[in-house]
């Protein structure tokens, strides 16, 4: 008898392993806990419906040069909208490779952060951290049963291969009951590592994400780490997209004697393709390398070259273009970047708010 109860509970424990990540059915686990898939519910920053967290679809592999594809891959800017009761919520994802970086925090280049609408605005919850290729982290830990919207941030640098979210057994989930985020038409944003969040500590510190929760509305992030050279393949992908705002910010990556040029034509482009859709160039930041005048000056360079194009494409017709100089934007107590060149997570929101003005008033 005691032999029989014994292997019927082992069947039972095993029983509660057996799971299928489709929408709407759940993992549950020894601690009772639900796990769903991530793809059940609301994925913004991106623009396609693949079953996966990529920046592009695969449609797009053979028509951009390889190390953009490559950077495509990661989930800079795609975020999971969900609303639960849960008491807890935990989160397991497996990234694609155990990249890392000597000057970007492993949360910010593998991890996950979460965002609550607490009183009608986004508050920062926690971060998922990192402990290797599959991870597994709670994120929220209470004794109440309140149901709440969520944004989960996913990772800057990296890829994401799987993801799930658990919840208490008894508690409900669900795709989001408000439209936060999600109603108003994107923001694309063409840029470099910048753009991309180096070197936020955190995804939600990345200044695309910020603006997003700012202004109410995704941002899709095409900022790729040492990529950015405002190209026409690139171009061709922003015009399959009905975007409230096109954003070029590819200076920092761009040579100075082909920033005129690239931005002429790939603002003709998108200007073809979306005459009312308004394009808004950023200048590059300043460097901070201010000792070495060769670093120190290349942005001004190429800001000259950028601003040039502006006046011309302004004269040529095209009345739906404005213009951001760079003044200012990281602030000026040098205090605002990592290495000089890429903004810590004080320089990320000081580029933020120096965008989102601009940016509101052009897609008011």
């Amino acid at each position: 008898m005691k032999k029989n109860r014994f292997l019927h509970t082992l069947i039972f424990l095993a029983s509660l392993h057996i799971s299928c990540l489709v929408s709407g059915q759940f993992i549950l686990s020894l601690d009772s806990t639900k796990y769903f898939d991530g793809q059940s519910f609301a994925i913004i920053g991106r623009f396609h419906n693949e079953r996966n967290y990529h920046r592009f679809p695969t449609e797009y592999k053979d028509s951009l040069r390889k190390e953009v594809w490559a950077l495509s891959q990661d989930c800079a800017g795609i975020s999971i909208r969900f609303a639960t009761n849960s008491s807890y919520i935990k989160v397991r994802w497996v990234s694609s490779s155990d990249f890392s970086m000597d000057h970007m925090a492993s949360t910010g280049v593998s991890g996950i952060d979460l965002y609550a609408m607490i009183d009608g605005e986004w508050r920062y919850i926690s971060t998922g951290r990192i402990k290797g290729i599959e991870n597994e982290y709670t994120l929220v830990q209470t004794n109440k049963k309140e149901y709440r919207e969520y944004l989960l941030n996913l990772s800057l640098y990296n890829g994401i291969d799987s993801l799930s979210i658990g919840i208490k057994s008894d508690a409900d989930v669900s795709k989001p009951k408000k439209d936060y985020l999600i109603a108003k038409k994107p923001v694309v944003y063409y840029g470099t590592s910048i753009a991309q969040g180096g070197c936020a500590s955190r995804p939600g510190m990345a200044f695309t994400n910020i603006l997003s929760r700012k202004l109410d509305r995704a941002f899709i992030n095409m900022g790729f780490s040492g990529n950015g050279n405002c190209e026409m393949s690139v171009g061709n992908v922003m015009c399959k997209i009905d975007a409230a705002l096109y954003v070029l910010d590819c200076n920092p990556n761009t040579e100075a004697d082909e920033v005129y040029e690239r931005t002429v034509n790939l603002v003709k482009l998108l200007s073809k393709s979306h005459p009312e859709t308004p394009v808004l160039l950023v200048e590059s930041i300043q460097f901070e390398n201010i000792l070495s005048g060769n670093v120190a000056m290349e942005p001004v360079k190429k800001n000259a070259e950028l601003y040039r194009a502006f006046k011309y494409l302004k004269t040529s017709g095209i009345s739906n273009i404005y213009y951001k100089k760079s003044d200012g934007m990281i602030g000026y107590d040098h205090e605002g970047t990592v290495d000089g060149i890429h903004p810590n997570d004080l320089g990320m929101l000081r580029i933020a708010e120096s965008l989102e003005p601009v940016i509101k008033k052009i897609i008011k």
